[in-house]
């Protein structure tokens, strides 16, 4: 071979290895550009994913259908996030309140007597005690041959502070065996709580000082929610 056909070989052989060499640091080039932009799409997708996993958990829920009105109302459990302890104490004192004022066993009548008054405002006070005043009052009507059971269906929020709307149904019992219809009927409720100085027999029965400033009942329409 020529020494000037060694050189253009050789000269030739160093251009293909500068191409490959270029191609090779390109190719790497363009796969760190593509793995960087993978990543960024992959952390972009796992923090979309994260954000929405508060949003994917399922929740039951209860709903339970009265034969009597056709009202809905729904079934809860006390959980975090879900209601609160003033809720719950809310109800649990409405309630034990309607039970106390509507229910009538001449047996017990006296500590249900006191229990709605110690829960009640004076002006609340005035207007219960009325039931129980004048030849029509309630316990010279029924006496001991009457009982008059209640069942509460519902406690919901009224539609202003402090105000709640209860649900529930009394049924006659006569000492003879005999029963009248169930009557559904519908309380608005307004309540507060109060301080001050309190018996300690009261306490017991009210220890939060639980008051009801207004109660009026009316009976509920057929089909209403």
């Amino acid at each position: 071979m020529r020494a000037g056909d060694l050189e253009q070989y050789l000269e030739e052989s160093r251009g293909l290895e500068r191409d490959y060499l270029e191609e090779l640091v390109r190719s790497r080039r363009v796969a760190w550009r593509v793995a960087a932009s993978a990543a960024v799409l992959v952390a972009a997708a796992l923090a979309t994913v994260v954000a929405l996993v508060p949003l994917k958990r399922v929740e039951a829920f209860v709903l339970r259908v009265d034969n009597a009105t056709g009202a809905v109302d729904l079934v809860t459990t006390l959980r975090d996030g879900q209601a609160g302890y003033g809720e719950v104490v809310d109800r649990y004192f409405l309630n034990k309140y309607v039970l106390a004022r509507e229910s009538y066993d001449y047996e017990t009548l006296q500590t249900a007597y006191d229990t709605t008054a110690l829960m009640s405002s004076g002006e609340v006070q005035r207007e219960y005690a009325g039931l129980f005043d004048g030849p029509k009052a309630r316990d010279k009507v029924l006496a001991n041959r009457v009982r008059i059971v209640v069942k509460v269906r519902s406690i919901a929020p009224g539609t202003t502070r402090n105000t709640a709307v209860v649900r529930f149904a009394t049924r006659a019992a006569h000492a003879d065996g005999t029963s009248e219809a169930e009557e559904s009927l519908v309380a608005t409720i307004g309540f507060r709580y109060v301080g001050g100085a309190m018996h300690e027999q009261d306490r017991l029965v009210n220890p939060l000082g639980f008051q009801v400033t207004s109660y009026r009942v009316d009976p509920e329409i057929a089909g209403g929610g």
